[in-house]
């Protein structure tokens, strides 16, 4: 009997779309919540003419795998140094920029996008079943609530290989540092800094295209993001339109600058700033009997490629 807690992921960024690059248990293990996976096919009719009214069975046609799982966000612990879930990041069309001993920056990007290799173990006593996922790319979401850590909520689309029994792949090494939590967070919007805010979400809604190709397996090249439409929302206390008027800001389209921190160890210290930001509506709300304004809003680029930062410390 398999479990839905017996599971491990490994992710590792390819050389070459498409191509195995053999994630290890060692250097790629990934922690996440329950890893949920769905395999999608094109189910072909064949509604040929016949001398009853009795349906042919279909046949599964271009097919590919769904991957969906949460990630906490946190650093590596060593400032300079990449945490693992980067390499998923670089698979949701963001850019990685390793400065030693100083920061490492994701960002979006337009060109040299990258993908991953994931493996999927459901864990026997002893063997496994192997779920390998190539060319995989995908879309995230960061949710940050107050007092709660940050989480990273990936969904992923990637090619389908045969599904086998394995032996147990070894036991992973994890990073050890702990995600930091939700506090004195420093969030700005428009340079006020007194809003009282529970919750902030950011969401990159990548627009992800099937490649469609004769040549390949499973029929299909794979998946490219060929767009984006990020947005977000946040929800403050209710104040006076003296204190902050949303209001103005939505009649006029106002471009705000966004910021908020989360953490503050080196090496697991997350600073997300996002220079454009224009309010799509304003809607009450009630957090324990107090008014509040619900707020979701666009994000817009500044130079390009910036819409969204996430420098980590």
């Amino acid at each position: 009997m398999l479990t839905v807690r017996n599971r491990l992921l490994l992710a590792k960024v390819e050389g070459t779309y498409g191509e195995d690059s053999s994630p290890s248990v060692a250097d790629n293990a990934i922690e996440c919540s329950t890893v949920r996976l769905n395999f999608i096919a094109d189910l072909l009719s064949r509604d040929n003419l016949r001398s009853n009214i009795s349906p042919v069975a279909p046949v599964v046609g271009k097919r590919y795998v769904e991957a969906s799982f949460t990630c906490e966000l946190k650093g590596s612990g060593t400032k300079g140094t990449a945490p693992r879930i980067g390499d998923l990041l670089q698979a949701c069309a963001f850019s990685e920029v390793e400065s030693a001993g100083s920061s490492v920056v994701y960002q979006p990007c337009s060109t040299g996008k990258s993908s991953v290799t994931m493996y999927v173990y459901d864990l026997d006593s002893a063997s496994a079943v192997l779920h390998k996922i190539t060319g995989a790319i995908g879309d995230v979401k960061l949710k940050a609530s107050a007092g709660q850590y940050a989480t990273l909520e990936f969904s992923m689309r990637g090619n389908y290989s045969t599904v086998a029994d394995v032996s147990l792949p070894g036991s992973p090494t994890f990073e050890t540092t702990v995600p930091p939590i939700v506090e004195s967070a420093q969030f700005t919007i428009n340079s006020v800094s007194t809003l009282v805010v529970q919750e902030v979400n950011l969401s990159m809604d990548n627009v992800i295209a099937e490649r469609d190709d004769i040549n390949s397996a499973n029929g299909l090249k794979g998946f490219e993001v060929t767009g984006r439409e990020p947005k977000g929302s946040f929800n403050p206390e209710a104040v006076l339109v003296a204190t902050y008027n949303f209001w103005s800001d939505w009649v006029a389209s106002s471009q705000r600058a966004l910021s908020m921190v989360i953490g503050s160890a080196s090496g697991n210290k997350i600073t997300v700033t996002a220079p454009k930001v224009v309010v799509e509506s304003i809607a009450d709300g009630d957090r324990n009997g107090i008014l509040t304004r619900d707020i979701p809003f666009r994000l817009g680029q500044n130079a390009g490629n910036d819409e969204i930062v996430l420098t980590l410390e």
